[in-house]
């Protein structure tokens, strides 16, 4: 298997990751931006997340991990790629609470 990192100049989304701010959170005024590395086949669909850099918050790190599983990019087309490779992107997800 083969990893390939991607950046994010090389990653774009055909569905967004739309993250859910958990209720309890707001109402406890807890925000902050998770890194999630997520894990993608050559088609874009996300195999497996796991939570980079925490937000501090759980329930935060929780809904992020969620938001990047339901998310999809553009296929990746570069030569040396087959079904095996796995390419990794650490998405950034910010919950931040608007006035």
């Amino acid at each position: 298997m083969k990893q390939v990192e991607l950046t994010e100049g090389q990653t774009r989304y055909i569905h967004e990751p739309r993250a859910v701010f958990p209720v309890m959170s707001k109402r406890l005024g807890e925000t902050g931006t998770v890194i999630v590395s997520v894990y993608y086949n050559a088609q874009g669909i996300p195999k497996r997340a796991e939570i980079f850099k925490s937000s501090g918050y759980d329930r935060l790190d929780q809904a992020a991990r969620e938001a990047v599983m339901s998310s999809q990019i553009t296929p990746i087309r570069q030569p040396g790629i087959d079904e095996s490779t796995v390419f990794v992107f650490k998405a950034p997800i910010r919950f931040v609470l608007s006035q």
